[in-house]
Formats: structure tokens, sequence, C-alpha cells
């Protein structure tokens, strides 16, 4: 058993001496790898930037320093530095410029979006002999997509400071806890001291009490109880386990991008929507309208019966549910003209074949309510007051059986779910009150609020949801008498249709196959039909 004996003062300061030792240590560290960042960048600018008598390489008044270079075309690659994109413009040597030029060779002078440079050339200006740029509609989503990048770099950065600054906390509360325990480990100690010492000088004559100084685990029950001696125990710092994968939860993923081409009509908005008739509903209260097919829609209402309507309003065919004493909840219906409804009450998921025989889908561990089927030939519910959790999503295959299971803490009262053209599920939240969007792999890809935040809308209820065949996300706000219009990124375009529409407590939306927009008000009794894109 090894011991040491040494004063309990400068055992602890000698402790604290090595900490403050190693945190000067590191900052000089860092401050050198910094430096040396710093001096590497500028070697670098230095081996790119061109002398003043070279020239940029690119405008007219230094083409004669460097004759034969032919300027890059719009939204290709810069031939200084690939892969970025020609994204901008110098208007001074009329040529399309990447980000990097805009720094480095272009930096004096005067910058301006690609557009302008069409512009320009279009109209004449500064051409010198050369044809206009023209470039392809396609090539303006190569742009979008490099300051995508760019936003991406920026919140992978934002993220991380935020991660440090956290580490920095931790760290200077790991300090600031070390120094108020060597001020009252010293304290305490110099009070046992003086004590033994006094004590011993009446003893032996102001003998010197002898501490021990040693670890926990040996010393024994019999040096415990020495009245001359102090055991004193050094502190320790236990290391944590940090792991690449808890980091990474916490840093976050970047989810790969996706390209895909498609051929979908080029359809554009229409500047005011264009009212093209109005039916009568079946029931009392109509909540959810469907396109059925040829033409036909199926509605439902606050009772049992769901409805066949033609475009003229007449009811084709009724249908009896089996629902007990509660009314179908979420209504869908599949490619082959399968209807599919939800049984609130008795947590069921029912099916109508095509000979009208209602039979058992599913059975749910919630309340479900919205439903829909996707592309794959999967069904999606909407589930309410779970068990353990308070909502989730749930996917079914064809024959009923369950695949997998979403939560989060975003979900909370989900109402409607559809599936969009990328193959995105939109979900309303009457309870949160917003609409989650997430992606196949089941992350978040956005999160929308209703735009409250303009002031235009005051509290935002979504009730139901769709997608049009170019991928537009269309939102029925039940109080502010509104529909609401997203493109596939969740960013706000306008409200297509508002109270100023003769629009009266929108509740179920459908989009037919000639993207019309079918629009179930729930009081009025009646269907509206518009057409919104050209």
């Amino acid at each position: 058993m090894s011991t040491f004996m040494v004063g309990p003062v400068a055992m602890i300061q000698t402790i604290i001496l090595c900490s403050r030792s190693f945190e000067r240590l590191k900052q000089f560290m860092t401050t050198l790898s910094f430096k040396n960042g710093q001096k590497e960048e500028e070697e670098n600018k230095a081996e790119i930037r061109p002398s003043p008598n070279q020239g940029c390489g690119c405008c007219e008044r230094c083409k004669m320093n460097q004759p034969g270079i032919i300027p890059v075309r719009p939204f290709l690659e810069c031939d200084k530095h690939r892969p970025y994109l020609c994204a901008y413009c110098c208007l001074d040597c009329n040529v399309p410029i990447c980000l990097k030029c805009t720094k480095q060779q272009h930096n004096k002078h005067t910058i301006g979006d690609i557009f302008e440079l069409n512009e320009n050339a279009s109209s004449g200006a500064g051409n010198q002999g050369r044809g206009p740029y023209f470039y392809p509609k396609a090539t303006v989503v190569g742009s979008r997509a490099h300051n995508c990048y760019e936003v991406i770099r920026r919140q992978a950065n934002k993220q991380a400071e935020i991660l440090h600054n956290i580490v920095t906390d931790v760290l200077q509360e790991a300090l600031n806890s070390v120094d108020e325990m060597e001020l009252r480990d010293a304290d305490i100690l110099e009070k046992y001291e003086n004590e033994l010492k006094s004590r011993d000088a009446k003893i032996d004559g102001n003998k010197d009490a002898e501490v021990l100084y040693q670890r926990d685990e040996e010393v024994s029950s019999d040096k415990n109880i020495l009245s001359g001696k102090i055991n004193f125990r050094a502190p320790r710092f236990l290391k944590g386990m940090p792991s690449t994968k808890e980091i990474n939860a916490q840093f976050g993923i970047i989810k790969p991008s996706v390209i895909d081409r498609r051929t979908s009509k080029d359809r554009e908005l229409l500047s005011k929507p264009k009212p093209l008739f109005e039916i009568d509903s079946q029931s009392k209260y109509t909540l959810y309208v469907r396109y059925f097919h040829s033409n036909k829609i199926l509605q439902s209402g606050t009772g049992l019966e769901l409805y066949v309507l033609n475009e003229k309003g007449e009811c084709l065919e009724t249908i009896q549910t089996v629902s007990g004493i509660d009314m179908p909840a979420g209504l869908t219906v599949l490619d082959d003209g399968t209807i599919l409804y939800t049984d609130y009450r008795c947590k069921r998921v029912r099916r109508i074949k095509s000979d009208r025989k209602i039979e058992e889908f599913a059975t749910t561990e919630g309340k479900p309510n919205g439903i829909c089927g996707t592309r794959s030939g999967e069904i999606i519910v909407c589930l309410q007051d779970c068990h353990n959790v308070q909502a989730k999503v749930v996917w079914f295959d064809h024959f009923g059986n369950l695949l997998r299971e979403y939560t989060h803490v975003y979900l909370s009262g989900p109402t409607s779910v559809y599936e969009n053209i990328n193959n995105d599920i939109c979900i309303t939240d009457e309870n949160m009150r917003n609409i989650m969007v997430i992606d196949k792999d089941l992350d978040i890809r956005f999160v929308y609020d209703g735009n409250i935040s303009t002031g235009d809308v005051s509290k935002f209820t979504p009730r139901d949801i769709c997608c049009d065949s170019i991928g537009h996300i269309l939102v029925a706000d039940f109080t502010n008498r509104v529909i609401h219009l997203l493109d596939e990124d969740g960013h706000f375009i306008c409200y297509i249709l508002t109270k100023a529409d003769n629009l009266s407590y929108p509740h179920g939306l459908c989009v037919d196959k000639e993207d019309r927009l079918w629009v179930a008000e729930r009081f009025s009794k009646k269907i509206k039909v518009f057409q919104y894109l050209s």
C-alpha cells in the first residue's frame, strides 16, 4: 500500500494548476491551428487571384492579355471553380460567373443575377457581337439547387456552433465547480489541521500532526479512526463515454438530395380560380368529398350513408355503412374503386368492395381518423388516443397487416393524410394546428403553421388536405374560410380561395384527374368545383 505524505492544500493546488495549464495549452493549439488555416487560405487566394497586369481572363478589357478565352454559358459549371454553377453575372464584363468568382476575380465589379445578363444580352447591351445568352427553363433548377447547398452549409455550421457553445458551457460549469471545491476543501483542511496541531501540542509539546493522503480503498477501518490523522480523498474526473452515433443524433443528419425528371404537362396557376359549377350535398352537414371515377364523386357527411354523385348533382347510389352510432370519420377511394372508411368509435377500418359488401379491413390501437391509399398499394391511417402515445400514423398492406408506425412530438391530433407525387406524406393536425410533411424515410421535411405570422389569418384550423398532379399541396382552413396553396417544399404560394370567392367553412377537398378542385362546405350543403390551373 503506497502512502503520500503531502500537505492537503499543496495537493489541491497542484491539481488545479495542472488543469489550468491544460486549458492554456488547448487554447494555444486552437489559436495556432486557426492561424495556420488563415495562412493556407491566404496562400490559396494568392494563387488564384490574378495579378494587376494579368486581369480576370473573362471580361473584354482583360481579353487582350489572355486571348482565346471563351466565357462559360449560364447555369453551366464554372471553368475555374468546378463544380460551382454560373448562377450570377458580372455586369461590367457582361459574362456569367459563379459564387467564387464574385469573391475573387470579380470582387470589385458590379454583380447581378444571371437573369439580368439575359435581359442585357437580349437588348444588345454589351454583346460585343456575341449572341444573347439563352437558357432552358430546367436550368433554373440547377441554380436553385446550388443555393440549397449553401443553405445546408450555413445550417450545419450554425448547428455545430450551438453544440460548441453547449460544450463550452458544460466545461465552464465543471471548472467552476472545481474552483468552489478547492476553496471549500482548503478551508476545511486548514481547520482540521489547526485542530490537530492544537490538540497534539497539548499532548506531545507542539508535535506536528501527521497527515496521511492515500486512496479511499487503501485506507483500512483502523486507520480511519486514528485521532491524529486526516483521511483525504482527492477529487477525480470521471470521463464520459461520447460516441459518434450519439453526437450525430444531437447534431442532425443531412438527407441526400433526390433528382428526378417529371414528364408532366406545363401548367400554371390562373390569376384567379374559375368557378365551374356547384352541386348540392346529400347530407345535413357535409364532411368529405372524394373523386370516384368517370367524373363521379363520393360524398360523406354527418350520417351513416355515403353518396355517389355525378357532376349534375344527381345521386346515383347510396351506400349504407356499418359504423355503430357514429359516422365515417375518414374516407378514401383506391384506384380499383374499393372504398375504405374509418370507424372512429369502434376502432376499425372497414372496406366496401365493388359488390358493396362491407368487411373489416383492420383493427387499430387508437381511434382512426384520416385515411388514404398510396401508389405502392399501402394504406395510411391517422390514429388518435392511442395507448402509450397521444397519436400516431400507421401503414397497412393491402391485406390489413400492420407494416410500420410513426410518432412524433409534433403529432397530437392527426385528422387527414395524403400522399404527394414525390412520395411525401402530408398530415393535418387539428390539435397542433399545423401541417406536418414527412418523406418516405419518415423524416420531417417541414411543418407549416398556416402562415399566421403574416396576420392574414387567425387560428389555423386545417381540416382536409390533398395534392394535385404537379405537387401542389391544398389545405382547407375551416375557421378562416380559405384554401391554402403550398408547393411541395412547403413554401406558401397564395390563398387560392377566400371568403371573397364566396367560400363558406370548407371541410373536404379533392382534386380529380383534370386537376379540378372540389370543395365541400360543411354548413351550406354545397360542393363547389373550381379550375385553378391553366
